[in-house]
């Protein structure tokens, strides 16, 4: 297949590559056993791409070429956009975003996505969510006893996984908000899915669209309500409508704030109180999307230092260190089985230190680490720390 040449910021960027290898080794992907080959891995890729742009000496004597083969395609999604690789790297190569821009490519000449991927462009558009589940319910699982106001300041983004599949979640994050005495409110049924599954897998087309795409109507919905502070409490959802909104529809007139940093405020601000105690020994697993990539990391601490006695323990592998739960970057949609192993790890790794529950601050963790503790077939309650905190104040 014939490609057209790669995108500029990825063309700079294989050159840019030192093929020092420090990526190799902090990779997830690796951790699985059957994928610890260099092909599999940042540098081996990398590499790939700069032989297939510019063959070398041998290469043209024998008038040929590297290929971009649905092997190599593979391999590229086989990546869980946790930020590892880029946080070691000597070059400062912003890798998720080289990432995302190679998987455009990719559908860009008909190469990509992987099956299961397609998928989600499919149920997108029909009922604008991930999950294939009816649009009319994305807003069933709001408590008849939440406060929401015509007026409000803050606009709670609630997301696909919570509204579908994580719920409590979702109501746990309003009880919350009810407790502080927040003027709030919900887009309901006016929220489509953010795009983050999307942008991951490379497509990108149905989320820049500038009439129907799934930036532009958000943003619609979210002035209409005028609200000034925008928070959700999905790390996903945080990285697409902090990152990738701005780089398509320009800086938003709204503030956005992960739900960990808006609750932080409201304990310093004694807004809110947790009065009761954690109910285990807790360990903090850091979401990819708001460590590595935004630094959110002592705002989650400082909750979990707040409630009465506290009994939190911290991580070996924490903050930008953190090993990746295994369900990002589209990851756990095709390759479930390998997602759930890396999630094993991260459980086992917290079974430990003496942990009795892992806590996070994402509902894609939460469900990938609940996964991860069945193959690793040990008994670790996983649990969102906005749920510890609603059990705390109510």
């Amino acid at each position: 297949m014939a490609f057209v040449k790669l995108p500029a910021e990825v063309e700079k960027d294989i050159h840019a590559c030192l093929q020092c290898g420090y990526c190799n080794f902090v990779c997830p992907i690796q951790l699985n056993p059957d994928r610890g080959f260099e092909s599999w891995r940042v540098r081996g890729k990398m590499y790939h791409l700069k032989r297939y742009a510019h063959p070398g000496t041998f290469d043209r004597l024998m008038r040929r070429r590297p290929e971009i083969t649905p092997e190599f395609v593979e391999r590229v999604y086989n990546c869980t956009a946790c930020g590892y690789c880029q946080h070691v790297c000597h070059a400062n190569i912003k890798f998720n975003d080289r990432w995302e821009q190679v998987k455009e490519w990719f559908v860009t000449n008909g190469a990509g996505p992987l099956d299961r991927h397609k998928a989600l462009r499919t149920r997108v558009i029909a009922k604008h969510n991930p999950y294939d589940e009816p649009h009319e319910s994305r807003d069933a699982w709001i408590p008849k006893t939440a406060k929401r106001s015509r007026n409000p300041e803050i606009l709670y983004f609630t997301g696909c996984t919570a509204s579908y599949r994580q719920q409590k979640i979702a109501q746990d994050a309003t009880r919350v908000l009810d407790a502080a005495g927040v003027d709030y409110d919900i887009l309901g049924k006016d929220e489509w899915c953010c795009g983050s599954p999307l942008i991951r897998t490379g497509q990108t087309d149905i989320v820049r669209d500038e009439v129907d795409g799934l930036v532009k109507h958000n943003l619609n919905e979210i002035e209409k309500r005028g609200a000034r502070t925008v928070v959700t409490a999905c790390a996903g959802c945080f990285m697409t409508l902090s990152h990738n909104y701005p780089l398509y529809a320009g800086k938003p007139d709204f503030k956005l704030l992960h739900l960990t940093q808006f609750i932080d405020k409201l304990v310093a601000d004694k807004k809110l109180k947790l009065k009761k105690p954690l109910p285990k020994k807790v360990a903090y697993h850091d979401p990819c999307h708001i460590g590595r990539h935004f630094g959110i990391f002592e705002e989650p601490r400082r909750i979990l230092k707040s409630f009465p006695k506290s009994s939190y323990i911290e991580m070996k592998h924490n903050r930008y260190d953190s090993q990746c739960c295994g369900a990002g970057g589209g990851y756990k949609i095709q390759f479930n089985d390998r997602a759930e192993y890396i999630a094993s790890l991260r459980v086992l790794e917290a079974k430990e230190l003496g942990a009795e529950m892992l806590v996070s601050a994402c509902p894609f963790c939460v469900t990938n680490l609940t996964g991860g503790a069945k193959v690793a077939g040990v008994k670790m309650e996983v649990a969102e720390l906005v749920s510890l905190v609603a059990e705390s104040v109510s």
